[in-house]
């Protein structure tokens, strides 16, 4: 994933940059200083990080805390990476690429390189302010190679159409923007070698389904496989070399369809409708030899009815009579409770993602097991700086938070006594499998090595533990020689082991090349498992017999079988596959008594690779293990079969990840493919990729630098922004952070003749720690037309400058508080009569906030959860001039989602102020009001405190601006937000009209100054019932993108009591609230 400035589709950001950023546009732009008022949830610095880094040839890569191999194993992969991805594009990049590397996911959404949260189903990003590159460690460094290869392409991508920074991309006035599938496909299509099963399975549904966009509609997680799937089909009809040239001719006539022109002579239209054609051309005979999911299981959720995409990591009750499992129907991704028997009696058990204790589920690595009687759930979460377990009342919802932190904790299974629990915990560069005794309440780790181990299930009597495993033949630590290096090691393949649990022995099972087992589950006599492979192409069920090694496929699916749960007595069997583009839950009942499938033919796709590598295809259709592994589990870790002078395969431990004799690595990960020429000579390319004499000691180690903190430029641009006072104007930015993100500048100027009337701000931000520090200094200036006492308006310049001191502590993801302590100095001086004496006096300004916000985002704002804000400031009296006052704001929004695309929000705000010189309010009119008009004809600014804290209380519509002016507020809110245009395939209506949301809304105001002379209504001189002090404003909008902004247009009428006014038309910019 590629982001291109700090937020990334709907996320918000969080960061204090973000904050900065905000509080110095208002500096500049408004009036005032004290209210700067945002939300965002927080990125929380859990970690003291200590940084070091490494070099290669190409990179610089980061790490910290023990994270050396990490380092060196993401420099290793990169560097080989970058000869298959140059080749591709035949192009040579000319800087150093940075790597930044966590120890895990929760590390890595601690970093301040980018602003915006980092969810879970986000693997690596790559930034265009300095083209660096993160990525986390996630316990399998066959994804992690994946991710390294894949964020790779994007740097690589950035430097070649970009100049690799944002900087060069708005100096050299570059506008092509590389549609997503095309560089997210890209980036998937070079990572995975070409294609590999996942996408296959993906594409295949959604071929045979009939739902597969045309390549112009690509979004979404389409942009990633979808896009991968063009590319692929464009090296496969038109040569591997059309890729590189494709992407050169775009680059060099600056437009996607001139580009596809020239090089394939197709537009992009054109080569949609072939893509199109050849999907079906693959996918459709599949539809006459295999089992869709309906046609030998029972379907017990449906994602169109539920309006879910995610019904996953199923969990069968011990008796088999409920199915605990993860969905996001209600847009979080939650835990939820239903009958085995139809699907009924759906209940929510736990919500997610938006409670401290459980911030993300998991759900692609399900961590859901019931207890032996029924009664309690163990589940795995992120709950703060770590990962936790949580025993959950199955009935009721409440949960105890056991004592067990790790920085990964995946896939918990209750032992069948009810003693213990295993489960996969990452710590630094590996993953292993635990035991935690929930009597003694201690932990054991069962496998300590560098090996990934995965999918922990129990046997019937709870002695042993059967997980999957990439160790291949390591099965002790005597049998790891020295100086062993991942890097080299075959992490491809995932086969089945056994573990006992009081001598720690471990037991291979099955040993499958060019496949992978999952997720096993044991029979109820312990003599049969039950796991998940790709042998065939797909993921299918497949059974093996303990005592005699047999092996034999019980499914011929479709579409893929993801994470099987399976009752106490083996009757029932849930699993979860992609089904006519969503996930749903399948119930198989006795599949243990399943007999053998006869004809698993093996897709297309692997097929050709089977062709490709020389080896026969299975006879009869059967795809069982052709593993030597015998019932011990030995096996030769380096037994191989000799079929050509190009074509080795080998069994047991290999090198991977080193090049072809085309200059393309070898791919780790699911099984994949890409032309026939596998062998190639591994030392020469090696010789190109690794010329570390400069970089490395005598031993062959990496030598470690300590991280020292260099600021360079992120951006320096002018550009336009918008006050709700003063319109339009230009603004200067200058921005500068270290490497890592954790020390920001940012200078904003608007300079106007001399210093005296120009506006800038210039802050420093200290991110490291869990407390946010930030230092600014400022100065602004605006020219406005007021009475002074005079017959008419004279020209008044208003001045403050100043400096504070800021900092914000995160309690956790969804609240912190704020606060701030500013000294500023105002002035007003008259233009039009020098002989009056300028008046100037300084205060000082605390402020402190409480922010809570556990939104979800949709395109225009948030569509669920709910924000809130308090917040107190005011002048204590101390300065040149006695101004003395005290104010209280608070402001809650709730959002409410409904039929798919409709939401309701409902907002509260309010406020007041008291003391000596109370600072003013005024309600009427919106954000960012383009074509706005004051009531009366002038921006209601009479006094220096008016111009530093004078605040505006929107949105109020039906009524212009400063329609009503007092010291306390109140507003409320209501608007039923939904889309106008809905997604087309077709392409009927241009792109600008495919957003467009609408609005219906009703807003009521009212501002005062005191309590006892407050009249809502009043009565006309006939005795009817008319508005005072309460104003009410309805109407409708609509909302666009247009050239690049968020365009809003809303008309408002306002209700006196008797009737409507004319209408108020609201031409303005922003997201709403």
């Amino acid at each position: 994933m590629t982001y291109i400035v700090c937020t990334a589709g709907t996320l918000m950001p969080s960061s204090l940059r973000f904050s900065f950023v905000v509080f110095l546009i208002l500096m500049l732009l408004a009036p005032l200083s004290g209210q700067a008022q945002y939300f965002g949830k927080n990125k929380v610095q859990y970690t003291d990080f200590e940084w070091y880094y490494i070099q290669s040839q190409h990179f610089d890569v980061y790490y910290s805390n023990d994270g050396y191999d990490l380092a060196a194993f993401t420099a290793k992969a990169a560097e080989e990476a970058l000869i298959s991805i140059q080749k591709t594009l035949n192009f040579q990049i000319s800087a150093r690429i940075p790597f930044i590397v966590y120890n895990s996911h929760n590390d890595f959404q601690q970093t301040n390189v980018v602003g915006s949260y980092l969810e879970e189903g986000i693997g690596g990003v790559t930034e265009l302010f300095k083209n660096r590159v993160i990525i986390p460690f996630e316990g399998n460094y066959s994804q992690f190679r994946h991710v390294i290869h894949h964020e790779l392409v994007h740097a690589v991508i950035n430097e070649m159409f970009y100049g690799g920074s944002l900087q060069a991309a708005v100096t050299n006035r570059i506008q092509l923007i590389l549609p997503l599938w095309m560089n997210e496909g890209l980036a998937e299509y070079e990572a995975l070698g070409g294609w590999d099963t996942d996408s296959d399975m993906f594409i295949r549904d959604a071929a045979t389904s009939n739902y597969l966009p045309p390549i112009p509609y690509l979004y979404g997680y389409f942009a990633y496989r979808g896009g991968q799937s063009v590319w692929w089909y464009i090296s496969q009809t038109y040569g591997e070399q059309k890729v590189g040239e494709v992407i050169n001719s775009i680059r060099s006539s600056r437009g996607i369809d001139k580009g596809l022109k020239k090089s394939l002579g197709l537009t992009l239209e054109e080569l949609s409708e072939r893509w199109l054609r050849e999907q079906k051309r693959i996918y459709y005979p599949d539809v006459a030899t295999r089992e869709s999911p309906v046609d030998f299981a029972k379907r017990l959720t449906d994602h169109k009815k539920s309006g879910s995409f995610y019904n996953t990591s199923p969990a069968i009750s011990p008796s088999g009579d409920r199915v605990a499992f993860i969905s996001n129907r209600d847009d979080f991704f939650s835990v939820y409770v239903m009958s085995a028997i139809d699907g009924g009696s759906v209940r929510k058990l736990i919500e997610g993602t938006n409670t401290n204790d459980f911030e993300e589920l998991h759900l692609l690595t399900p961590g859901l097991s019931w207890s032996p009687d029924g009664k309690y759930i163990a589940i795995a979460s992120k709950a703060g700086a770590n990962d936790a377990i949580s025993i959950v009342d199955a009935e009721s919802g409440d949960y105890e938070v056991l004592p067990v932190s790790k920085d990964g904790i995946f896939s918990v299974q209750w032992s069948p006594d009810g003693r213990s629990l295993a489960y996969v915990g990452n710590t630094v560069a590996q993953s292993d499998i635990w035991v935690y005794d929930l009597e003694s309440k201690s932990t054991v780790k069962m496998t300590n090595d560098v090996f990934s181990d995965a999918d922990p299930i129990w046997s019937p009597d709870s002695k042993s533990i059967y997980f999957t495993s990439d160790r291949k033949a390591f099965l002790r630590p005597e049998d790891i020689p020295e100086g062993f290096d991942i890097f080299d090691h075959d992490y491809s393949q995932m086969d089945l082991y056994s573990l006992d649990v009081e001598s720690g022995e471990i037991t291979r099972i099955t040993n499958t090349p060019k496949a992978s087992e999952s997720n096993p589950l044991a029979a109820r006599d312990g003599k049969r498992l039950m796991f998940i492979s790709d042998r065939n192409g797909i993921k299918n069920l497949f059974v093996h017999d303990l005592e005699s090694g047999r092996e034999y496929p019980i499914t011929n699916s479709l579409s893929g079988v993801y994470q099987a749960s399976i009752s106490a007595d083996g009757n029932k069997l849930v699993f979860s596959s992609m089904y006519e583009a969503g996930f749903d839950i399948f119930l198989m009942k006795s599949p243990f008594e399943d007999e053998a499938v006869v004809d698993l033919l093996p897709t297309l796709y692997v097929e050709q690779q089977l062709e490709s590598l020389e080896m026969p295809l299975p006879a009869g259709g059967e795809l069982a293990s052709t593993s030597s592994v015998g019932l011990d589990g030995s096996a030769d870790p380096t037994e191989s079969l000799q079929h050509s002078d190009e074509v080795v395969v080998q069994l047991g431990a290999q090198e991977t990840g080193v090049a072809d004799s085309t200059g393309r690595p070898s791919r780790t990960g699911d099984r994949m493919l890409f032309g026939s020429d596998l062998g190639g000579s591994r030392e020469n390319a090696r010789a190109q990729a690794f010329s570390l004499q400069n970089f490395v000691n005598e031993e062959g180690d990496f030598v470690i630098n300590k991280y020292k903190l260099s600021f360079s430029a992120d951006l320096v641009y002018g550009n336009a922004g918008y006050s709700t006072f003063y319109g339009v104007l230009g603004t200067t930015q200058m921005a500068f952070s270290d490497m890592l993100g954790n020390h920001q500048i940012l200078f904003l100027t608007n300079l106007i003749g001399d210093l005296k009337n120009s506006d800038y701000a210039l802050g420093y931000y200290y991110l490291p720690d869990r407390i946010d520090w930030g230092i600014n200094g400022f100065h602004s200036a605006r020219f406005l037309l007021a009475y002074t006492g005079g017959l008419y308006e004279d020209l008044v310049r208003y001045r403050q400058f100043g400096f504070g001191l800021s900092a914000a502590y995160p309690f956790d993801k969804f609240n912190r508080i704020e606060g701030s302590l500013t000294w500023m100095s105002l002035s007003q001086e008259n233009l039009d009569r020098p002989d009056l004496p300028i008046s100037e006096f300084s205060v000082i300004v605390p402020n402190v906030g409480y922010v809570h916000d556990n939104t979800l985002w949709g395109m225009w704002s948030p569509v669920r959860g709910s924000r809130y804000e308090m917040r107190a400031f005011g002048s204590p009296g101390i300065g040149s001039r006695p101004l003395s006052f005290f104010s209280l704001t608070f402001d809650y929004r709730k959002y409410y989602k409904f039929w798919g695309d409709f939401s309701i929000v409902l907002r509260g705000s309010g406020g007041g102020s008291f003391g000596r010189n109370p600072q003013r309010f005024f309600i009427g009119g919106t954000e960012n009001w383009i074509n706005r008009t004051f009531e009366n004809g002038r921006i209601p600014i009479d006094s220096e405190e008016d111009f530093a804290f004078l605040t505006a209380a929107l949105p109020l519509r039906g009524y212009n601006y400063n329609a009503r002016l007092a010291s306390r507020y109140g507003l409320g809110n209501a608007e039923i937000r939904f889309p106008v245009v809905k997604y087309f395939l077709g392409g009927v209506l241009p792109y600008i009209l495919q957003t467009v949301n609408g609005a219906i809304f009703l807003d009521v105001g009212t501002a005062f100054d005191e309590i006892d002379a407050y009249r809502a209504f009043t009565r006309d001189e006939n005795g009817n019932l008319m508005n005072q002090d309460l104003l009410i404003g309805t109407g409708i909008g609509a909302r666009m993108w247009f050239l690049g902004f968020p365009l809003k247009f809303d008309v408002g009428w306002s209700y006196n009591g008797a009737g409507f006014s004319t209408p108020i038309y609201y031409f303005s910019l922003g997201a709403d609230f």
